[in-house]
């Protein structure tokens, strides 16, 4: 993603944000506070007031992150035309939060008549008040809690997905593009720890690898794409890693589990503090990538 105006205001500040917290949980590796944290945030997902849609990619990133900071009790968020809209006002010196959308730029084939090609896009953004700065009548939807999906509908889901997922004793769990296969222990090897049961570890891994299949050629290219794109086994495959870990996060918010930390995790913070540091834009990058993975199995 190229760097501009709009990337400084919407991207730079969170991306500075997420380095510190990286940074943070490298030097103490038992904070409770970790990078991924806004991400799992009781909050909710960022949501828009009008539409009733959650916003994706980026903005996702930019809202939950944005309430989480602020320890807004809600992500509910709209522009002030939209809160007119539901008769409500936001307060004078309410602070605003910029998200971003592309418009796409066409123009005549040159090569078949009559139809239109993309010849380009660029970046925008625009202001979103959050629904703590809101007077008016609007009511903010109740949010289920509990348990809201058995894991037999998880266990379904992945199954209608149609990648081979095998189960061996002491091999580790991977994505095999070569074989387009995910190796999982078997349930009974993982543990109940202080952060999560053992069936949350489970799937939380699960849904991790599984986000690496979506990069299979047959599927969306992403791995390929990417390590033509990066130039480098290395950057590919660490990149790679933090599309897959919040791939991961976006997946557990669908069925209702809470993303773990993997124990090979803390391995992957320096190459992401390193490349985040050369360009910023590439956790905003990260997300659109992992929620086009979400959507290939979930839409």
């Amino acid at each position: 993603m190229k760097i501009n105006k709009v990337t400084d205001i919407a991207y730079k500040p969170s991306a500075e944000g997420i380095i510190a917290s990286m940074e943070a949980q490298l030097k103490n590796p038992k904070i409770k506070q970790k990078w991924d944290s806004p991400f799992k945030t009781k909050t909710g997902i960022g949501k828009n007031a009008v539409t009733g849609n959650y916003y994706k990619g980026s903005n996702l990133m930019l809202t939950m992150l944005d309430a989480h900071e602020n320890k807004y009790a809600h992500a509910i968020y709209a522009t002030k035309k939209q809160w007119k809209q539901l008769k409500c006002e936001v307060k004078e010196n309410a602070p605003s939060l910029p998200i971003t959308f592309w418009n796409t730029i066409y123009e005549d084939s040159k090569r078949i008549k009559g139809k239109k090609v993309q010849a380009g896009s660029f970046c925008l953004y625009y202001r979103v008040y959050n629904v703590k700065f809101v007077e008016g009548d609007y009511k903010v939807p109740t949010f289920k809690t509990g348990k809201q999906y058995s894991i037999k509908l998880i266990d379904d889901f992945v199954n209608a997905t149609k990648v081979e997922l095998k189960h061996t004793e002491n091999n580790g769990c991977f994505y095999s593009p070569k074989k387009d296969l995910i190796n999982m222990e078997y349930k009974t090897n993982f543990k109940d720890t202080e952060e999560s049961n053992a069936t949350v570890h489970y799937y939380s891994t699960l849904f991790h690898e599984l986000t690496h299949s979506t990069g299979h050629e047959s599927r969306t290219n992403r791995i390929k794409t990417n390590l033509n794109r990066l130039g480098s086994h290395t950057k590919e495959y660490a990149f790679e890693e933090l599309v897959a870990e919040i791939g991961s996060i976006l997946l557990g918010h669908e069925f209702n589990i809470e993303k773990t930390v993997r124990d090979n995790h803390s391995k992957y913070l320096n190459s992401w503090i390193k490349a985040l540091k050369e360009d910023y834009t590439l956790i905003a990058t990260a997300f659109a990538q992992a929620q086009k993975a979400v959507d290939y199995f979930v839409s």
